[in-house]
């Protein structure tokens, strides 16, 4: 029969194995998506690549959640409100980058052609 540890270090330690998988998985898909964005004659597959990111990197910050510890309530507030505040900014930035991106994709199809 296998090994059964309920220890909080041998659960710290399946949990630290079970989300190595999806985060194995995530960098993977993002792998494949940027190599399909790559080949893609559309013009358009500069802005999803961009968007890509975007996801990326807000899926990376999830895991990285996943990862602090708190040793109590207070820090696990403090984790929480700091991870918050830093992906409302990173909202704000994405947000201000691909209204830009929009902006100047409408100015050039209304520039006229020769």
């Amino acid at each position: 029969m296998a090994d059964v540890n309920p220890s909080a270090e041998g659960i710290r330690m399946m949990l630290v194995e079970t989300l190595g998988r999806p985060r194995k998985a995530n960098a993977e898909y993002f792998e494949q998506l940027e190599k399909g964005l790559s080949a893609s004659p559309l013009p358009i597959a500069n802005h999803a690549k961009e968007f890509c990111g975007f996801m990326e990197r807000n899926v990376t910050a999830t895991f990285e959640l996943g990862d602090k510890q708190a040793n109590d309530m207070q820090d696990a507030l403090e984790i929480q409100s700091d991870f918050f505040q830093a992906q409302m900014r990173l909202l704000t930035a994405q947000t201000r980058s691909m209204g830009e991106s929009a902006m100047k994709a409408a100015t050039g199809a209304f520039t006229p052609k020769n």
